[in-house]
């Protein structure tokens, strides 16, 4: 007797249906999607396979009714032409299950079968099991049907010894891939693991969310640091933040990247981590890791969760942080996500002046429609929801949905998270039917037709792990000073309503409260029970409230580089993460500074953490110029005034004069001669513009973008590298250490200006 047993991941042809891994993790297996056009069937997906002998054959598919009892995802089995006689999909099982496509007469040899769309709306299949063997039944629990599968298909399922690395980094988003690139530029190996067949998370090209941060609402204070780094490479390349967060990452030898593998388990001693347990999402293979240092950066906490670690999950009650938009009661809701997909590929250019732009990049959320030209007529599904006709809502687009376009917030999207996606994929079709149909404002949507429907959950809140210290809503508002400030945020606590898109006249938010520029404290960012588990998404140490400012993604990036560079100060001392804040945390944030991060101290006085470090020789040199900006108070000293940047009305930064032309020098005379190898040199980068991360910003002037850089030895002026065609704000020139007495920096030219702007030099 024969049994074969075909994932339909691994189909030659896949027609209209699409990959969906995001659900490995409960309910076993990747599996294809029917998703080509909204209610039009989707084009077969085929493959071919082969019986020893000639007989009678069952059909079996692993499939699921999503949304019972309409069964809206229903399809057929066909096989060398005939289609069997079941339509799968629409038994009454709210759960995936083994349905009978049907018995099949076939002859020794090759054979195709089609996974062949009835319905148009999202049928759904992980296997096909074709056996000769009348007495067989694939199991419909997951461990024996994961048993079953790899006795078949004859898999060794012993995990893959990935090896030992300096740091793993679980996540590679907005978090992970900041951590990851800090952490391989201080001499780290790094294993960089994405569940995703890409790196960026929400960032990605399936997540479609961009890159705001606290320059949204506080004007001139965009982060600096890798996020700057990342909005630099999408400006300069006009690409999406997925290929910026690639460009640098590929640019970093020390870095591993895994795809499509999914943290599924961790190993513990003594509350360390020792090693943890993945699988391969298209393969379902799995592998082992092993560090002395792991970051999680999921977004959902899971590293913590397999390790042990303390988390929260949902609101806080009132009584236990004093926070005054907390509920009385805690709870269990968590903000909804949205769905997205990859789609409008274009860039609204930035005007200061346009507070609402009504076009986004690279992007849909939920679904896409397009104007046909003439009337088109939409009859909702039954199964779609059926929105009241005052929904508290003025649509702005007419391409695809908005950011509010959520479930309320009682769905489970950690353990029940396929389900929360389909209940959003409803209240998509369900608002697309209120503006067609219901809508006051229908007539001018009257020739639009659905299109597409996005399938990723672009998640904004779960599991938020606890550190030595959890960030309330309260040290938002006031800014608390913190000595071991890491970085800060700004974007303003955006709290959505609990309701989702039913809370009618209540409108969008619970809380959508302005705040100043307020610190972040480094004991946020590591397990308070997990000794060697860092944390770097949304999943950081914050109360619910917190998170409404602190889940942006240029916030959650220099999270990221705060969190990579520590533990590059772990390894130089062979300490544990709350060490670096009880003895080192001068030197992180030193560190930190000298990689570009702003540290914001203090929200008041917008104190920042200067540059202190005793390795900088240009600390104590005497520094001169070409020419100054005198007027604009852009001496040629601020260089060396410890300031990573300009603020308001204060100019941190040599500007040479506007009455000269470049190039234009600055020198920097060194105390004594001493041996040096390297000259570190920031320039501006435009920190206020574009405002949101779908603007695509004027291009900044004063960007220095060719520098050459001389020293004086005793041989005379040495030219010992140089820059060109540079867009980011650091550059970094290294040579071959010697001694000298003098730097000279020349800035040959800029992005646009005709002036040469610096914020600061190093030398080591």
């Amino acid at each position: 007797m024969q049994t074969i047993w075909m994932d339909t991941i691994d189909f030659e042809k896949r027609g209209g249906w699409q990959p969906e891994t995001q659900f490995v993790r409960e309910m076993g297996q990747p599996y294809l999607i029917a998703n080509e056009v909204p209610g039009k069937p989707a084009g077969d997906a085929e493959t071919t396979f082969t019986v020893e002998a000639d007989g009678w054959y069952r059909v079996f598919v692993r499939t699921k009714n999503w949304k019972y009892p309409e069964a809206p995802g229903q399809f057929r089995i066909i096989v060398d032409g005939e289609t069997l006689p079941a339509v799968c999909g629409k038994m009454p099982v709210l759960y995936w299950y083994w349905d009978v496509a049907g018995d099949v007469y076939l002859n020794k040899g090759t054979h195709t079968l089609a996974l062949h769309d009835v319905s148009g709306w999202l049928a759904r299949c992980a296997a096909v099991v074709v056996t000769d063997d009348m007495d067989f039944l694939p199991s419909p629990e997951l461990s024996r049907l994961l048993r079953q599968r790899a006795q078949i298909k004859g898999i060794d399922t012993k995990p893959k010894d990935m090896g030992d690395w300096d740091l793993v980094v679980v996540g590679a988003g907005p978090g992970g891939m900041p951590a990851a690139v800090s952490a391989a530029r201080r001499g780290m190996k790094v294993a960089l693991i994405s569940g995703r067949p890409t790196i960026g998370g929400n960032a990605s090209e399936e997540g479609t969310i961009g890159f705001n941060g606290a320059g949204a609402t506080n004007p001139g204070w965009h982060e600096t640091g890798i996020a700057n780094e990342i909005k630099r490479v999408w400006e300069e390349l006009g690409c999406t933040y997925q290929r910026a967060m690639e460009y640098l990452v590929e640019r970093e030898p020390n870095i591993t990247v895994f795809l499509d593998t999914m943290c599924i388990d961790a190993e513990t001693e003594n509350d360390v981590i020792t090693s943890i347990t993945c699988v391969n999402t298209m393969t379902l293979e799995k592998s082992v890791f092993r560090a002395p240092f792991f970051a999680d950066c999921t977004g959902d906490g899971w590293v913590g969760y397999y390790a042990g670690a303390k988390y929260r999950l949902g609101r806080e009650a009132k009584h236990e942080f004093n926070e005054e938009f907390a509920p009385d009661a805690p709870d269990a809701l968590t903000m909804s996500g949205c769905t997205c997909a990859p789609g409008l590929h274009r860039r609204l250019r930035c005007d200061p002046k346009r507070e609402n732009p009504l076009c986004s990049v690279g992007q849909f959320r939920n679904w896409m429609a397009e104007d046909t030209g003439s009337p088109v007529e939409f009859v909702a599904p039954d199964w779609a929801i059926k929105l009241p006709a005052e929904l508290g809502r003025v649509p702005d687009y007419k391409e695809t949905t908005e950011w509010w376009m959520e479930n309320s917030n009682d769905f489970d999207d950690l353990w029940d998270s396929e389900f929360a996606r389909d209940e959003l994929v409803r209240l998509g079709i369900g608002y697309f039917d209120w503006r067609k149909n219901v809508y006051e404002g229908r007539a001018m949507f009257e020739n639009w037709a659905l299109t597409g429907l996005a399938l990723h959950n672009s998640k904004r809140e779960n599991r938020r792990l606890v550190g030595d210290y959890i960030l309330t809503q309260n040290d938002c508002i006031a800014g608390t000073h913190f000595d071991d400030a890491v970085t800060y945020h700004g974007w303003g606590i955006d709290v959505h309503s609990p309701k989702g898109m039913y809370s009618g006249a209540d409108g969008v938010f619970h809380l959508d409260m302005r705040i100043p520029v307020s610190p972040v404290p480094y004991r946020c960012l590591y397990s308070v029970n997990v000794k060697n588990l860092f944390v770097a998404s949304r999943c950081s140490s914050v109360t619910h409230l917190a998170l409404g400012s602190t889940r942006i993604e240029n916030t959650i990036a220099s999270f990221g580089q705060a969190v990579g560079t520590a533990a590059a100060l772990c390894r130089k001392y062979g300490v544990l993460p709350r060490d670096i804040y009880t003895d080192h945390i001068r030197e992180l944030q030193q560190w930190l500074v000298e990689d570009d991060q702003t540290i914001v101290l203090d929200s008041g006085t917008q104190q920042c953490v200067v540059n202190e470090d005793e390795r900088d020789l240009a600390r104590s040199a005497q520094v001169s110029a070409s020419s100054e900006d005198k007027a604009a108070g852009a001496y040629a000293a601020n260089v060396i005034n410890g300031e990573l940047r300009s603020y308001e009305n204060v100019c941190n930064a040599w500007v040479s004069s506007p009455d000269e032309t470049l190039p234009q020098s600055i020198t920097l005379t060194l105390a004594k001669p001493a041996t040096i190898s390297r000259v570190q040199i920031t320039t501006d980068t435009d920190l206020t513009l574009p405002k949101y991360a779908y603007w695509s910003g004027p291009h900044f002037a004063y960007t220095a973008r060719d520098v050459d850089v001389e020293v004086l030895t005793d041989a005379g002026w040495t030219k010992v590298g140089q820059v060109r065609g540079n867009f980011c704000r650091v550059m970094r020139v290294d040579f071959e250490a010697l001694c000298a007495s003098q730097v000279r920096v020349t800035v040959l030219a800029s992005s646009g200006a005709d002036q040469a702007k610096l914020n600061e030099i190093r030398i080591y």
